[in-house]
């Protein structure tokens, strides 16, 4: 238990020196706000990080990111194959536009 709050006081110490020599480095312009606005947002992960621990609510936000990841996936995987889909009925007109094309040649050569 004591290595667990040792480690997340470890981290909130290098997140927070780590930010402060971010924001030294950053001249003062409009992104700066951003830059602070989503520090903060980290910030408040940080330290709520243990009250996920204890209600194991962790495990329930990895469980509903891979149930969305993988819905992204169903969908970007049914996208591909209508493209592939209506690239075969492409190239499946295209061929028998060639075939016809072809046959009307020879027919027009072996008239002649």
């Amino acid at each position: 238990m004591f290595t667990y709050i040792y480690d997340w006081i470890k981290n909130l110490v290098f997140y927070l020196i780590l930010m402060t020599m971010l924001m030294q480095i950053i001249p003062d312009s409009d992104y700066k706000k951003y830059i602070r606005f989503f520090t903060g947002l980290v910030l408040i992960l940080l330290l709520a990080r243990p009250v996920f621990g204890i209600f194991h609510l962790e495990e329930e936000f990895d469980r509903i990111y891979h149930s969305i990841e993988y819905h992204q996936n169903v969908r970007e995987m049914e996208r591909a194959r209508e493209v592939f889909e209506s690239a075969e009925e492409g190239y499946l007109e295209w061929e028998q536009d060639m075939a016809s094309e072809a046959s009307g040649e020879r027919e027009t050569s072996d008239e002649e």
